[in-house]
């Protein structure tokens, strides 16, 4: 049975969003991209992980041209990738993925990467960014690397202070949004320090010190952290509710959601990273299929249950994305 996220990206073909709806160039892009995204993604789910990146990674890739046919709003057609890994001898996770954005010859025409960043109003890095911190950058797989490896910062929990009668914070402090960060093992000064080198959508928080207390660690039913405060956009519901978003997308509401680090130096999308993550798993499995075997030896290898495993989340995470960014306002999917 399909999944309910390619159900929903089907049924969007008869009406599409955006531009596609009216210009028919667009509208017939929008059809045909995602015709061969559905048959990519079929095809992907048959195969092992041997060859998997290579159906994964361009299903997303024709899905792009989709959303850039229904929401970029200069050039939307997609010409190259944007992107190259000229160095795959590397360990797998340090091969880099670097940006190759150039001019087109077609007004009309952009690099895949940069179409599809405009169409969902994404950052997207300027030089080059590892496979290994693309991963540990994804909540959804980042406690599946190894041990042996870091990578650099993981997401964080941000466990927002629920509205209510019995919240006295916004009730005597509703111009700020208070949200308790867990899984940093260390203080919260160092925790501070951190958030303000690694986190872009966290830089402007200021640590709490209940009591007049330094590091003092708050409870919360998703383990001990340290209280934070960011300046609402608005001091009602709805202006704390689009402050998290903004500090971590991808949420719903005052629930717990991840505040992802910076990938490349900048606020990297879920859809462009999972984009540059399969890329550059795409480019290993294709030119280099002796050391991707390698990794993938589960007699050898630490990682390559890590790397099946994080190739049948893509599986499902990647429509997901594709729908977020075909169906939601132009920042989803983030």
């Amino acid at each position: 049975m399909p999944s309910d996220s390619l159900y929903g990206i089907r049924a969007t073909r008869a009406s599409p969003p955006g531009h596609a709806r009216d210009d028919e160039e667009r509208r017939r892009v929008y059809g045909a991209a995602l015709a061969q995204f559905d048959e990519l993604i079929a095809a992907a789910s048959v195969v092992g992980p041997a060859s998997r990146p290579l159906p994964l990674f361009y299903a997303l890739s024709q899905a792009g041209r989709a959303v850039a046919a229904g929401h970029a709003q200069g050039a939307w057609r997609l010409r190259g990738h944007g992107l190259s890994a000229p160095e795959l001898d590397p360990a797998p996770l340090d091969i880099e993925v670097k940006r190759t954005a150039g001019a087109s010859k077609d007004e009309r025409a952009v690099d895949s990467v940069t179409g599809v960043a405009d169409a969902t109003q994404s950052e997207v890095f300027a030089e080059a960014a590892t496979i290994g911190a693309l991963w540990s950058s994804l909540p959804e797989v980042s406690e599946l690397r190894p041990a042996s490896f870091d990578a650099g910062p993981c997401p964080l929990l941000l466990v927002p202070d629920s509205p209510g009668a019995e919240n006295v914070r916004l009730l005597t402090d509703a111009g700020h949004v208070y949200a308790t960060m867990v899984g940093f093992s260390g203080t919260g000064d160092e925790l501070a320090r951190y958030l303000a080198e690694q986190y872009p959508t966290a830089c402007d928080s200021q640590l709490c010190q209940p009591q007049g207390l330094s590091n003092v660690e708050k409870h919360t039913e998703h383990g001990a952290g340290f209280l934070f405060r960011w300046q609402a956009d608005a001091p009602n519901i709805d202006g704390h509710i689009s402050t998290l978003d903004r500090i971590a997308p991808g949420g719903t509401g005052f629930e717990a959601r991840w505040l992802r680090p910076a990938v490349g130096g900048v606020a990297l999308s879920s859809l462009l990273t999972w984009w540059v993550l399969l890329f550059g798993l795409s480019m290993l499995a294709r030119y280099e299929p002796a050391g991707w075997m390698q990794a993938l030896d589960y007699d050898s290898s630490d990682l390559a249950a890590p790397l099946d495993r994080l190739l049948e989340i893509g599986l499902s995470r990647v429509p997901y994305l594709v729908l977020a960014a075909i169906v939601a306002t132009p920042a989803a999917g983030r």
